[in-house]
């Protein structure tokens, strides 16, 4: 069996200049990312915008689910005296249409706004200088 020997230790080291180039290459694909962005913001519109448009499509879509509700048989009223059989039906249609139009409300509060990007300008590691390990 051979004498054991002391553990060898392997230090590299990569240059600020590769992650200086890396973090430059990161911007150039953020920006790529923003163009492609703005392009699809211009055909189809903005986050906030497509969900104020949806938040319109469900208050047509209450405001027509409401319109629909039957104002009740007068032959079966008169008949079995029961009024008001669509009474309940009508106040969840009407409370589901207020729901819907606060919400297409607060919709519009939000048109305009972008999402923000979330690489930072430089990256914290692009910014670090080697230490002198003793």
């Amino acid at each position: 069996m051979p004498a054991p020997t002391a553990p060898i230790t392997y230090q590299s080291t990569t240059p600020l200049e590769s992650y200086q180039d890396l973090a430059g290459q990161l911007k150039r694909i953020q920006e790529e990312t923003g163009k492609i962005a703005e392009q699809r913001y211009r055909e189809i519109g903005t986050p906030a915008e497509v969900g104020a448009r949806q938040a319109a499509r469900r208050q047509l879509e209450a405001a027509s689910y409401l319109a629909a509700v039957p104002l009740g048989d007068k032959y079966i009223e008169q008949s079995t005296g029961k009024t008001g059989q669509f009474e309940p039906l009508k106040k969840a249609a009407e409370q589901q249409l207020t729901e819907a139009q606060k919400e297409y409300a607060e919709a519009l509060k939000k048109i305009g706004e972008k999402p923000t990007p979330t690489i930072a300008e430089t990256p914290s590691w692009a910014q670090r200088t080697i230490t002198n390990v003793s």
